[in-house]
């Protein structure tokens, strides 16, 4: 690999964390860095038209549903300026530092730096949360993030690569559990819990796929499919344990010690019992998101017409500007045919790319499936279009090298024919 390409995936993982569109400045400028570094790396190799094609794509449709917004549908003035944010940091920031990213993964081996580097993130994060009992030291309003760090990098740490050794994959993947489960992340809970199952099929898939006989045992006695099985399990027994229920007490680090329980255990079980009084307003959300998905079906309701309707229950006149969940975002917003020119292309190449591994057994293509789960589960249950550039990233990245496999394989189709 060519050393910058080696230098900006390493740094991928810090770039996804850091932009934001809180920081469009700084968003801007990780950016043009990759955007700089793709084309410097990229120098007589051929440019794939199809990633690019899928990329311009996108981006028309989004500045199309936005003139259409801005000139043809009555919204709000706060509705509009959501609007004129939202495709701005899209389309001139994420999408193209995501078209830059998959041009310097030519092959599935080619993301090992941003996967050794957001695995050590995991673990270091992992490790903090579980000394420090949960402690919010990302910052209060980053708790999420800090775990979805301990997940994203605890799925990426039970593969067979880059990290080859089953004993230190289920420690790491011990620790993750244990720091997913005080991190106080919901949405964490589930990106691990969603990525494990996947990872257990795609291992016992292949295994299946490979075997000559006992096809089903094979595939179930897989270490690789077991190890994340066993970490679900014991993620779901910490949380039954920490939860309250009936009984009323949470058994917590402190009170293990003390040989007794306590009245707060500092982790994620606290914010599920908090869903008892209250869901958070995202029973709302997803009604209005259905509801204008409902009354707008073939282009949506605009971009942006979602905000300012639903009030903030935790900040008083506030209201929420998106339905915390990007399907549902893209189909209320842009209707059905912006669903299916957005994530049609994205679910294709996920799929192609998810049975090349399965005929493979490429522990790389599975740490790349990884991260999109990951990323695909927490933008589903927060965050909005433009904020969610792991999911752009590593989706494209995915879509890219999807399309590569179907490429292949036609051509692998002809040559005998010809020959």
């Amino acid at each position: 690999m060519h050393p910058v390409r080696v230098v900006m995936l390493a740094a991928l993982p810090l770039a996804v964390l850091a932009g934001s569109p809180q920081r469009v400045g700084l968003s801007a400028v990780i950016a043009a860095t990759y955007m700089v570094a793709a084309v410097i790396t990229s120098r007589g190799r051929r440019i794939d038209r199809v990633l690019v094609a899928y990329a311009g794509l996108v981006a028309a449709w989004m500045a199309l549903s936005w003139l259409r917004t801005t000139f043809l549908l009555d919204l709000r003035p706060d509705q509009l300026s959501y609007a004129n944010s939202k495709t701005a940091y899209f389309v001139l920031i994420v999408l193209p530092m995501a078209a830059a990213v998959a041009l310097m993964v030519e092959r599935a081996e080619a993301i090992w730096p941003a996967a050794i580097m957001q695995i050590a993130i995991g673990a270091g994060v992992a490790a903090l949360t579980v000394v420090l009992m949960g402690e919010r030291f990302l910052g209060a309003q980053r708790y999420s993030w800090q775990g979805d760090l301990v997940a994203l990098g605890t799925v990426l740490a039970i593969q067979p690569w880059p990290i080859q050794r089953l004993k230190a994959s289920a420690i790491l993947g011990v620790l993750g559990v244990f720091g997913i489960g005080l991190a106080g992340s919901r949405q964490a809970v589930a990106a691990a819990i969603a990525a494990m199952l996947v990872s257990a099929a795609f291992w016992g898939a292949s295994r299946f796929h490979s075997a000559a006989r006992h096809r089903l045992r094979f595939a179930l006695a897989g270490r690789y499919v077991l190890l994340p099985l066993a970490l679900v399990v014991l993620l779901v027994g910490y949380i039954a344990i920490t939860y309250a229920g009936d009984l009323g007490f949470h058994l917590t680090w402190a009170g293990i010690a003390r040989g007794g329980g306590s009245t707060s255990c500092n982790c994620v079980s606290d914010r599920l019992i908090s869903l008892e009084a209250s869901p958070g307003d995202r029973d709302k959300l997803l009604l209005r998101g259905v509801q204008l998905f409902a009354s707008h079906p073939i282009l949506g309701a605009g971009l942006g017409s979602f905000a300012g309707v639903i009030p903030d229950s935790l900040q008083p006149g506030h209201f929420y500007e998106y339905p915390h969940n990007v399907l549902l975002e893209v189909a209320s917003e842009t209707g059905i045919v912006g669903l299916l020119l957005v994530m049609g292309p994205l679910a294709m190449g996920w799929a192609a790319l998810f049975w090349k591994g399965i005929q493979t057994a490429s522990a790389s293509i599975a740490g790349i499936l990884m991260f999109v789960a990951v990323f695909f589960t927490v933008a589903n249950l927060s965050g909005d279009i433009p904020s969610e550039r792991g999911l752009w990233i590593f989706g494209i990245v995915a879509f890219k090298l999807g399309v590569d496999a179907v490429r292949v394989g036609r051509e692998q189709e002809v040559v005998p024919k010809a020959a």
